[in-house]
């Protein structure tokens, strides 16, 4: 449809026409960048309870794009759009919870919400889930359980989860200690683009623990991760050079 076209729909009080009139003018395509004006397009949509607009304008009050940021006005919204059922307000609910700065750290909360997202489809909150059994934020320490979860969220593409399953399997946390079943998670992760696993296999490499010793394996995974900005990748390349 054409910007003319949405934009009637919209003033119309057509609420997606209000969502795709937000993105418009948040992105900055076909139009001037305006956040502000995208506030207010999902705002009016918001206003007729749909639950896209409220995650996207929790998300701008959140950073303070355009508006003035409010941490508290962000969080209600979030609550509001999740409990619609919308799976990003869900992710992003929890990780208010969890890692932003001005809101109390409720770990219960976050834990209830990235189940709720994890169910909708949310890997990345799948992998969440994982890291709060394992350190055992808000609740006892259940690396098997963190470990069953990491499974999930590899097998669904996610690879830090293979990096977490990886470093779990060297230290002997969930699972017997096993350097060469490690290498095969940080493999896997490799295979993904994960610079960390990438890293660990080339440490893995120099030392020849749970994997053949060779310098020209070590060189090439190093190598790898160093392109991806690993410093200590490239310190360590730095190292052998010499």
């Amino acid at each position: 449809m054409s910007f003319e076209t949405v934009l009637k729909a919209a003033q119309d009080g057509d609420a997606d026409a209000q969502v795709a009139m937000g993105y418009l003018f948040f992105k900055g395509d076909g139009v001037t960048q305006d956040r502000r004006e995208a506030a207010r397009w999902f705002g009016l949509a918001a206003d007729q309870g749909n639950p896209e607009a409220m995650c996207n304008l929790a998300y701008i009050k959140a950073h303070g794009y355009g508006v003035r940021g409010d941490l508290q006005v962000a969080l209600e919204l979030y609550e509001r759009s999740a409990e619609l059922g919308y799976p990003q307000a869900m992710f992003n609910l929890a990780f208010m919870y969890t890692d932003v700065e001005g809101i109390p750290q409720d770990w219960e909360k976050a834990r209830y919400w990235y189940e709720r997202a994890a169910e909708a489809g949310s890997t990345m909150a799948l992998y969440r889930l994982g890291v709060i059994f394992q350190e055992g934020r808000g609740c006892d320490p259940d690396p098997k359980r963190a470990w069953d979860i990491y499974s999930r969220a590899l097998d669904a593409g996610y690879p830090k989860a293979g990096v977490r399953m990886g470093r779990m399997a060297m230290d002997g946390q969930g699972v017997p200690r096993s350097p060469d079943r490690a290498s095969k998670y940080f493999a896997r992760a490799a295979e993904m683009g994960s610079e960390e696993a990438m890293l660990e296999l080339g440490r893995m490499s120099l030392s020849g623990e749970g994997m053949v010793r060779s310098e020209n394996n070590a060189r090439k995974w190093l190598s790898k991760a160093a392109a991806r900005g690993s410093a200590e990748a490239a310190e360590l390349l730095g190292s052998m050079r010499k």
